[in-house]
């Protein structure tokens, strides 16, 4: 089996939260999401990207700090869009967790602050540090200060530095740090998303920052549909071919997710970033192998090649019943009839040109042997067999 192993590099994650502990959203005020952004860069573009994120505040804020919160929603979001399309030019990612409290439930716990807290501090954290051994996180002094000191009481926790293991946490102010500002930025953004403050403009916006900056979105609890409402052109059974392969998707990945062999966890890391950008958008185009190969170098795994996403990835999530579509151009989540078929071209494709070349060869020696040479004479392939009387017929 192949080996992979992770690049240990500096990581740097710049963070702030959007909304509030509150669970009883029926409360003027009281927001529907608890949303955490991390912007993660490795160390050695820390510099640059300070100084191009700067430009775009000077540009945009003057002398003020990077805040969602200072830009109004008039004009159809048009000076929001206009900075999240500076944004796209430069080079980080971002991972989020989105928490929808309403579908937390007052009985299991969360309706105590310090519960809710630990709870997002799980999903955050957990994910940061286990795909990242180096890492330093940079949070605003400024936010919620029961969140700042649930995370401070997590990271002392459960990550302390050893010798492969190395962490930190710094509590800055945001006014002195423009990437933590970048964070507020993109996190009152998802926000104007989830908290359906956008409009159709913003979420095409949106969506192009995901896409192309975006480790994940974690949604908590997680949803076995799209992020927003399919084409209503749609035909019906299309809507089943998605929902079903959605739920497929998202059963493996939550019954494998805990699991330590680096196998699994490659698994789950493609299957996630395929059922990400499938929510995203029903509509979006494959992913291609070498994309794919860019994501799981950027969540830190090294030396995969297209050969092993082949064989040790998609075959073997196939193998336990996960549905994912390929063609020529790559792999997704199968979300309509023409995904399906052209899933159905590909196997027809290579499947049978490979079957019809083996029988030759194997009809070739039967007549050249007198039926003495036969390559499926034996017991151990009854149904290729079966399959090549079939095709011989």
């Amino acid at each position: 089996m192949t080996s992979w192993s992770q690049s240990i590099i500096k990581t740097l994650a710049f963070i702030d939260e959007s909304g509030n502990t509150d669970l009883d959203t029926s409360k003027r005020d009281v927001s529907k999401y608890f949303i955490v952004c991390a912007v993660v860069i490795d160390n050695d573009k820390f510099d640059s990207l300070r100084h191009e994120v700067e430009t775009i505040r000077a540009k945009y804020f003057q002398k003020g700090e990077i805040k969602s919160s200072s830009v109004r929603d008039r004009d159809g979001h048009a000076r929001r869009i206009k900075i999240l399309g500076s944004i796209l030019e430069l080079d980080f990612k971002f991972y989020a967790v989105a928490v929808e409290k309403d579908a937390l439930g007052r009985d299991g716990g969360f309706k105590y602050k310090r519960s809710f807290l630990k709870f997002i501090n799980g999903l955050l954290y957990k994910q940061l540090f286990e795909n990242f051994p180096s890492i330093t996180v940079f949070a605003d002094e400024h936010g919620g200060d029961e969140f700042k000191l649930s995370f401070q009481r997590y990271i002392e926790k459960n990550h302390k530095p050893d010798l492969f293991w190395d962490s930190e946490l710094n509590l800055v102010s945001s006014h002195d740090n423009v990437l933590v500002q970048l964070a507020d930025f993109l996190v009152g953004t998802l926000a104007k998303v989830y908290e359906d403050k956008s409009n159709q403009a913003l979420l095409e916006s949106y969506r192009s920052l995901i896409k192309s900056k975006a480790l994940d979105v974690k949604e908590w609890p997680t949803k076995h549909q799209a992020y927003f409402e399919p084409d209503r052109t749609s035909k019906e059974y299309d809507r089943f071919i998605h929902y079903h392969a959605l739920s497929k998707a998202e059963i493996y990945i939550e019954k494998h997710r805990e699991y330590n062999d680096e196998e699994t966890r490659l698994q789950v890391c493609v299957l996630s970033h395929l059922v990400f950008n499938s929510r995203l958008s029903s509509e979006d185009g494959y992913i291609a192998t070498k994309r794919l190969l860019e994501h799981l170098q950027s969540c830190g795994f090294s030396s995969v090649t297209e050969q092993a996403i082949r064989s040790q990835i998609v075959s073997k999530l196939r193998d336990k019943d996960v549905l994912i579509a390929s063609c020529n151009h790559g792999y997704k989540i199968p979300s309509s009839y023409s995904d399906l078929y052209d899933f159905v071209e590909r196997v027809n494709s290579l499947v049978l040109p490979l079957l019809e070349r083996f029988n030759k060869a194997r009809n070739s020696y039967l007549v050249a042997s007198k039926g003495e040479v036969d390559l499926l004479k034996g017991p151990e392939y009854p149904e290729l067999a079966e399959f090549l009387h079939a095709l011989n017929k």
